[in-house]
C-alpha cells in the first residue's frame, strides 16, 4: 500500500486504571522535577511509555549528581518516583501480555462458533456480529468478484439503521477495484492495511466513508485457497479510538479463520444443493435441514423468531442467547426483510404456519 495510506503502527489504548496512575506519576514528576512530561490526547501503551521512560531519565540524571549536601528527603522523593515508574512498568507489560492472550482466546470462540454456519450466506451474517465480540464497535463483511467489492452485512450495534444505509448504499453502487481504492491494494497483495485520514484520504469510497463518519478502519482479506475472495473491515468509533497495529493482527487472524470457514460452508451449501437436485430428480422427500434452509434465515435468525415466537421481547430474547439487544433488533430487521413480513407478529405467524 501507498505509505500515505497506511501509518506507522501504534500501541493499544490503556486501561482506564494504568492511564490514570501513568497520569497521576506524570503530573508527580512534573511538580518534583519542574518538567513537563505529560502527553495531550488519547494515552496509548506507547505513549504511556514514552512519559515514564523521561520521567525515569530525568530523575535518575538528578539522582546521581547530586551534592553530598542534598538533603535525605530529596533523594528519598526521586528513589520514590524510580521505584513508581519500573513498578508501573511492569505493570503496563503484563497487562499487554495479559489482553493478548485474551483477545487471542476471544478470537478462537468467535471462529469456533462459526463453524455451526451451513451455508455462505450465514456464516458472513454471523461473521459480522463475531467481529464486535473481539474488540470492534462496528464490523463489516463484503466479498470480491469480478473486481467488485460486494458489501454482505454491517453491524453496528448502537445504530442498526446507519448499518442497513451503509450497506444499501454500497449495493447501490458496488465499488470497483480497479486499483484507485486502499482496498484494492488489500485484494491485490492479501495483505490487511490500517487507513487514516479517512474523510481526506483520497483513495476511500467517497459515498461510504461520508455515511460512516469514521477517521480511521482497519481491513483484512478473507482468503480461500490461495484467492482473496472477501474483506473485513473493522473500527473503534464509538470508543473513539484510532485503529493499531494490534487491531490489524486481530483481524488479520480472524480473517484468516473466516477463510477456512468459508471454504467448508461452501462445500456444505454445494452437497446441499446437489442432495436437493438429486431428492428432485428421485421423487425423494427433502430433507428437514434443506426445507429449513429455504426460508434464507440464518441459523441465528430462526434462533430469535422461535424466541419471538415463545413471546419473548429483546431484552429476553437477548440474555437467552447471550447477544447485545442491538444485535437482536439487527436479526429481527432481517427476519422481516427476508420474510418479507411487516411486522413482528406477521413474522411470527408466517414461521407458525411453516
Amino acid at each position: 500500500m501507498r505509505p500515505s495510506d497506511i501509518r506507522p503502527a501504534h500501541d493499544g489504548v490503556l486501561s482506564t486504571d494504568l492511564h490514570a496512575e501513568v497520569r497521576s506519576v506524570g503530573t508527580h514528576a512534573e511538580a518534583v522535577l519542574d518538567r513537563p512530561f505529560i502527553e495531550h490526547g488519547v494515552m496509548s501503551t506507547g505513549s504511556a511509555k514514552r512519559i515514564l521512560d523521561r520521567v525515569w531519565t530525568v530523575a535518575l540524571g538528578e539522582l546521581t549528581q547530586l551534592p553530598p549536601t542534598t538533603a535525605p528527603d530529596r533523594i528519598r522523593c526521586l528513589t520514590s518516583l524510580l521505584g513508581t515508574v519500573r513498578d508501573l512498568e511492569s505493570r503496563i507489560n503484563e497487562s499487554r501480555v495479559a489482553s493478548s492472550v485474551e483477545v487471542m482466546r476471544s478470537i478462537h470462540r468467535s471462529l469456533v462458533r462459526l463453524q455451526s454456519a451451513k451455508t455462505v450466506d450465514e456464516l458472513l451474517t454471523s461473521a459480522a456480529e463475531e467481529v464486535i465480540t473481539i474488540g470492534f464497535d462496528r464490523a463489516l463483511i463484503s466479498t470480491v468478484e469480478r473486481g467488485r467489492w460486494n458489501l454482505h452485512t454491517m453491524v453496528i450495534e448502537k445504530d442498526p439503521r446507519l448499518a442497513e444505509e451503509m450497506v444499501a448504499a454500497g449495493r447501490e453502487h458496488p465499488p470497483t477495484l480497479d486499483g484507485t481504492l486502499v482496498e484494492s491494494d488489500v485484494v491485490d497483495r492479501g495483505e490487511p492495511g490500517l487507513v487514516y485520514d479517512v474523510q481526506d484520504n483520497p483513495r476511500v469510497d467517497r459515498t461510504l466513508v461520508a455515511i460512516s463518519g469514521c477517521t480511521s478502519y482497519g481491513v483484512a482479506p478473507i482468503n480461500v485457497g490461495g484467492r482473496v475472495m472477501g474483506l473485513v473491515h473493522a473500527d473503534a468509533h464509538y470508543a473513539r479510538r484510532p485503529v493499531d497495529n494490534t487491531d490489524q493482527s486481530i483481524l488479520t487472524l480472524f480473517g484468516e479463520g473466516l477463510g477456512y470457514a468459508l471454504a467448508r460452508a461452501t462445500v456444505l451449501e454445494r452437497v446441499s444443493a446437489l442432495t436437493t437436485t438429486l431428492s428432485d430428480l428421485t421423487g425423494g422427500a427433502v430433507s428437514p435441514s434443506v426445507q429449513s434452509s429455504s426460508y434464507g434465515l440464518s441459523g441465528r435468525e430462526v434462533e430469535v423468531l422461535e424466541r419471538m415466537a415463545a413471546g419473548d421481547n429483546n431484552r429476553m430474547i437477548a440474555r437467552r442467547l447471550t447477544i447485545s439487544e442491538g444485535t437482536v433488533k439487527t436479526h429481527i430487521t432481517h427476519i422481516l426483510r427476508k420474510l418479507d413480513a411487516g411486522n413482528r407478529a406477521e413474522a411470527v405467524a408466517y414461521w407458525l404456519r411453516r
